[in-house]
């Protein structure tokens, strides 16, 4: 074998191990992405959720985070009279951050740009341009029963 051979074929030998290493690289990175790019399909949200005496029996003044499907909820009793049961969708209407329940200033706020809630979840400040939306609810059978539309809410019964 001939010197200027052997150099061709260890050339070729490590253009094709520096590909075939490059190619294994390319689909180890692009598997996740697609998975990832795959999640973005929305799940559409169930016709109704009953939720245990256990998640909703709060004390005065106490809020609970819930799924909804994939949407966050926020329950909240109230500290007033009986201490009636609040339920909103725990995203802001600005930019759809998660909201939390500020039990030193009984408002629900946002973090993401300041954003405030009374416990009716009507706008207080900040930038975010409409109320939060409330769950419709009813008590059956010592379970809360909540619905994003009360024509699901009815169909529980």
């Amino acid at each position: 074998m001939k010197i200027e051979e052997s150099c061709v074929a260890r050339r070729r030998f490590l253009c094709r191990m520096l590909g075939g290493g490059t190619a294994a690289l390319g689909a180890g990175a692009a598997v996740p992405l697609i998975q990832y790019a795959g999640n973005f399909r929305p799940d559409p949200p169930p016709a109704f959720m009953e939720i245990e005496a256990k998640d909703f029996e709060l004390p005065p003044g106490k809020a609970r985070m819930l799924l909804y499907g994939r949407i966050p909820v926020l329950l909240i009793r109230t500290e007033s009279g009986a201490g009636e049961l609040k339920v909103f969708v725990a995203t802001c209407t600005h930019l759809s951050c998660t909201v939390r329940y500020a039990e030193e200033s009984r408002q629900i706020a946002c973090a993401c740009h300041g954003g405030y809630f009374d416990l009716e979840g009507k706008v207080i400040s900040g930038p975010p341009p409409r109320p939060l939306q409330q769950f419709h609810q009813k008590m059956k059978d010592g379970k809360l029963i909540i619905a994003l539309e009360q024509a699901n809410l009815d169909k529980a019964s």
